[in-house]
């Protein structure tokens, strides 16, 4: 009996090895037909996918079980697109992507004084956050700040404890916080920027060309990491602050009694 027993899990487990796997490609552009570099592209509510590269371009084996689930594809500037993954096999396909954010008007920002804001929280001694702890490719964590009237961001300084990798490519997202478990998106264009390999401490700056007007409120500031180069780990100094940690691919969010903490330099 016993050996039935075993004969049937083992048998069991050799089909779900062997399942065939159909070939989703393609190519994710804008309205303007321009490549749209590192896209969300994953299956709704699996937990299954990974992202565009350089030149838009995507793909995914997929098992024939996922074949009739939503394939979404999705970027912070773009508004999300889904299909049913069936009807995307066979041939490479063509994504076009509309744009979902506002033009905001250009303001001087000559007269108005600046500060830098941070989030609150005190250093756990010893403490590092490391890329593991909150996922990988595709994962954000962030802060959150409030600011006491609108005002103009210039920069955001974020603290990096060590970083193993050869680079890591990191986005910058911005929500207002009316909803601590629903952050509403600011129609704001992501900036990126890419940290080098370092063995120490470091403050790296991210700084906008043309600095968005950002309401007042509280104000979540998102880093994703989008890509990554070499083996390794990214840390960051670990502070008592609680954090929303989110994932993209399945566009759901948690809350963690720990995080980081970031400075944002405003004009206001």
């Amino acid at each position: 009996m016993k050996c039935l027993l075993f004969f049937l899990l083992f048998s069991l487990f050799a089909a779900n090895a062997q399942e065939h796997k159909t070939e989703i490609n393609g190519v994710v552009k804008d309205a303007k037909g321009k490549p749209v570099a590192f896209v969300n592209v994953g299956v709704m509510g699996k937990g299954f996918g990974g992202m565009s590269d350089e030149a838009g371009k995507f793909c995914l084996f997929v098992p024939d079980s996922l074949l009739d689930d939503q394939l979404t594809i999705s970027h912070i500037a773009y508004k999300k697109y889904s299909s049913r993954l069936r009807e995307l096999a066979g041939s490479p396909v063509t994504v076009v992507l509309e744009d979902s954010l506002l033009v905001l008007p250009e303001v001087s920002i000559s007269p108005m004084k600046g500060k830098w804001i941070s989030n609150k929280g005190i250093r756990v001694p010893g403490g590092v956050m490391a890329t593991d702890s909150i996922g990988s490719l595709g994962e954000e964590i962030g802060i959150s700040v409030k600011l006491d009237k609108e005002g103009l961001l210039e920069q955001i300084r974020l603290p990096i404890f060590r970083c193993g990798y050869d680079s890591v490519l990191v986005r910058i997202n911005l929500y207002h916080l009316s909803d601590e478990m629903n952050p509403e998106l600011l129609p704001v264009q992501p900036i990126y920027q890419t940290i080098r390999k370092m063995e120490k401490k470091e403050k790296v700056l991210f700084t906008y060309d043309t600095p968005p007007l950002i309401p007042a409120g509280n104000i979540r500031v998102g880093f994703e990491i989008v890509r990554v180069y070499g083996k390794g780990k990214l840390f960051f100094p670990l502070y008592s602050t609680s954090s929303l940690h989110r994932s993209v691919s399945l566009d759901t969010y948690k809350k963690a009694p720990f995080g980081i903490k970031a400075s944002v330099y405003v004009r206001q």
